[in-house]
């Protein structure tokens, strides 16, 4: 459905945004006063959100809603569709501690080197930020560390529309609401995601057909593949829930 969440913390003015060295949880203390939202501490700012389960969404109403099924059954996205190019927002479980975002980053960036597209790195709202180039496509990826959480947004499109499409991007991400479940999770599992029964008609038709009765996989553009799922490894342990 969509929500609006109750305000648990505000917005505080006159502070100024640290961005985090290497190892340090991704724009931890800059998201708790400007966004993304813990699901405890979300703001009361009247916007509409999509609510995902794990993740509340402000979808920009020109988008379209495609999901990615796991072969195994469950989500392992809702993409974004704009006229610009795809926006996808998820959440993982990620250590007390934080500083997940510090591994992912360089081993996206050698996966996706080694794929044969170009990397550059870039420093941002939320600290560290990939990006990702494979002929005209490029991709854009930025991670916020939460409590027990990370949030990572994508945004993949033709070069021509980045610089508008990563705002977007940007938009997004500090709109989103991240609600952690209660229950101890593997490091880097999907927080589960859910399509609710009540979808705004807007969005509903092409959400709905992406929703097969059988496994199947959505048809990728050219350009960076940047994987749903995170590789999960042997000493990650686990992300403990809310006490």
């Amino acid at each position: 459905m969509v929500a609006t969440e109750p305000a648990r913390g505000r917005h505080r003015k006159g502070r100024i945004a640290q961005v985090p060295g290497p190892g340090e949880p991704a724009g931890r203390r800059h998201h708790q006063h400007h966004g993304p939202w813990d699901g405890e501490n979300a703001p009361r700012d009247g916007r509409l959100r999509l609510d995902l389960g794990s993740v509340q969404l402000p979808v920009p109403p020109d988008a379209t809603l495609i999901a990615e099924p796991d072969p195994s059954g469950p989500l392992r996205a809702v993409h974004v569709m704009v006229p610009e190019g795809r926006l996808t927002v998820s959440a993982f479980a990620a250590p007390r501690t934080g500083g997940l975002w510090a591994e992912l980053v360089e081993e996206l960036g050698a996966q996706l080197h080694n794929e044969g597209a170009t990397i550059r790195r870039d420093r941002g709202e939320w600290g560290r930020e990939l990006v990702a180039r494979n002929g005209d496509v490029v991709a854009r990826v930025v991670a916020v560390e939460g409590p027990r959480w990370l949030l990572r947004g994508v945004g993949t499109g033709p070069a021509q529309h980045a610089l508008t499409l990563h705002t977007m991007l940007r938009d997004m991400v500090r709109g989103t609401v991240v609600v952690r479940s209660p229950d101890p999770l593997p490091v880097r599992s999907l927080l589960p995601l859910e399509v609710p029964d009540d979808v705004p008609e807007p969005f509903r038709e092409t959400l709905y057909q992406t929703l097969p009765t059988r496994p199947r996989q959505i048809a990728g553009q050219d350009g960076p593949v940047i994987p749903m799922m995170l590789p999960q490894k042997a000493d990650s342990g686990t992300s403990p829930g809310r006490s």
